[in-house]
């Protein structure tokens, strides 16, 4: 991991030119010209006054009447005041000169090492966040990171969160999170599941590992997925020579995913790619507020499903019930409600054989 310090650029330059105005405040009393250029590089923006003031403040040796005597807004034809300070017109010019420069010196500085400090704070801060969140069956759990994006882990989930140098990382390992990603063009966030990847900028997409696939489901803005990374070296320098062939075997293996798509990939390829209602997006997206919905869905797709949520071992023993549609919705959890609910709907039994296993038939056996 890379932890050089590396200052935002616009921040910096901000940073180093109230440093420079502050060491001149503190040497001598400015000329004219040079308070109105103060002045000019004061109304730039609200960053430019608050780093001035900011740094001003923490300065202990700058004298405040220098900074307040300048004023924050001007006018035209409005008078600039004179600092207060005045310089000993008496000092011999190589002394005077010697102190200002070891003056400028000093507070240069103090304060680059205080913007050093704001920096490694702000990225301390950056990184607070890092580190492995899990929950175990039937568990969830929301964690909220330090650029403000949430992630809701499902039940047997464990991801790994990693920031760092810009870039926002996370590794799910197994089960389902869903992802609401504060936007940040700068600092790209990325989901590795997998062989794959899921990159996002601002947007809320869920992203659920089962087997060797891994399914992602976007139900805000855009996402770029890859079903394997080491496939495509340089995308860039494969599209930059337009052949078929290679465009084909892009194809394979990218896609750009809009809201509502849901879409499979294995180790190798995408797999499928379905445009979902709004409707069918919610139901699946409901375990977030404790249900499981199904519309018209095989009971063996459902029991999978139930099954996650428990440490119960579920059969179904007659083959012939595997087919069953069932629909509604049923409290995560919630085990005898749901078995009371598919007995009635569907006319099966459910018999616990065990401490933890249930059979389920068709006619009571």
């Amino acid at each position: 991991m890379n932890d050089v310090v590396n200052f935002p650029s616009e921040k910096a330059k901000i940073i180093n030119e109230a440093c420079l105005w502050l060491a001149k405040l503190d040497a001598r009393e400015l000329s004219q010209p040079e308070k109105v250029e103060l002045t000019k590089w004061i109304n730039q923006s609200e960053d430019h006054k608050r780093e001035l003031t900011r740094l001003a403040d923490i300065w202990d040796n700058i004298e405040a009447a220098n900074l307040r005597d300048i004023p924050l807004e001007i006018g035209k034809g409005e008078a600039i005041e004179t600092p207060l300070i005045q310089e000993d017109v008496c000092e011999k010019p190589t002394k005077k000169k010697f102190r200002i420069l070891m003056s400028i010196a000093a507070s240069l500085f103090v304060c680059l090492s205080i913007g050093m400090f704001l920096h490694i704070h702000e990225l301390s801060q950056f990184k607070s966040t890092n580190g492995k969140y899990a929950t175990d069956i039937g568990e969830q759990q929301t964690v909220r990171l330090s650029d403000g994006s949430e992630i809701r882990l499902n039940t047997n989930t464990l991801v790994e969160v990693n920031y760092f140098d810009g870039k926002r990382n996370i590794h799910l390992y197994k089960g389902e999170a869903h992802f609401n990603v504060a936007h940040d063009p700068d600092k790209p966030f990325t989901v590795k599941a997998r062989k794959g990847e899921i990159r996002a900028l601002g947007t809320i997409f869920s992203v659920r590992v089962k087997n060797n696939r891994v399914n992602v489901i976007v139900e805000e803005g855009t996402v770029r997925i890859r079903a394997n990374e080491n496939v495509i070296q340089s995308t860039k320098n494969l599209l930059e020579v337009p052949k078929e062939a290679e465009i084909k075997e892009i194809k394979k293996v990218m896609v750009i995913a809009t809201a509502g798509k849901n879409v499979v990939f294995g180790e190798q390829e995408i797999e499928s790619i379905i445009q979902e209602e709004k409707e069918a997006i919610e139901r699946k997206f409901s375990w977030r507020h404790g249900m499981l919905a199904f519309d018209d869905e095989p009971l063996s797709d459902v029991i999978d499903e139930v099954s996650r949520y428990t440490s119960n071992k579920i059969i179904i023993a007659d083959p012939a019930i595997r087919s069953l549609r069932v629909g509604g919705y049923y409290p995560i959890g919630k085990i005898q409600v749901i078995f009371d609910a598919l007995e009635l709907n569907l006319g099966v039994h459910i018999k616990q054989v065990d401490e933890r296993t249930y059979y389920i038939t068709y006619d009571g056996t």
